[in-house]
């Protein structure tokens, strides 16, 4: 994923914890959905939101996807499914900038924070997701 201004940082997806999610973020990613998007929250020791065309905006698919809440923990780096309520995931992404065991099953953690952790910890509300490109 590059966000302008801060840098590129590499997700690692977790398809045997949320193949659905995964699915559905893949997608979205491929068909350029996410460029030119923004992080629209920054919460100082919490988490980074953002990928959706307004801070409360979804996708809007006829379906929301069913929460997959497995056994991977909101740990620093961790990628999460916003939602605005059980099985209510669309599109709008948050990563969390600390350890938060307060989210263990309460939100779908569809990938990790591979390479570039640092770059998170850049961004700022209103930066630009350049690009995010889904590597077999």
């Amino acid at each position: 994923m590059t966000i302008a201004r801060v840098g590129t940082f590499e997700l690692a997806l977790i398809t045997a914890e949320a193949p659905a999610t995964v699915l559905r973020f893949a997608n979205l990613a491929e068909s350029g959905y996410y460029n030119g998007l923004t992080f629209h929250r920054v919460a100082p020791n919490f988490v980074i939101q953002g990928g959706s065309p307004g801070a409360n905006e979804y996708v809007g698919h006829p379906d929301y996807m069913r929460d997959e809440l497995g056994l991977w923990p909101h740990v620093r780096g961790a990628v999460g499914i916003s939602t605005r309520g059980r099985d209510t995931g669309d599109a709008q992404i948050f990563i969390d900038l600390v350890d938060n065991p307060r989210l263990d099953h309460q939100y779908t953690v569809f990938a990790q924070v591979l390479n570039g952790i640092e770059v998170i910890d850049r961004i700022l509300e209103g930066d630009v997701i350049e690009k995010v490109e889904i590597v077999p």
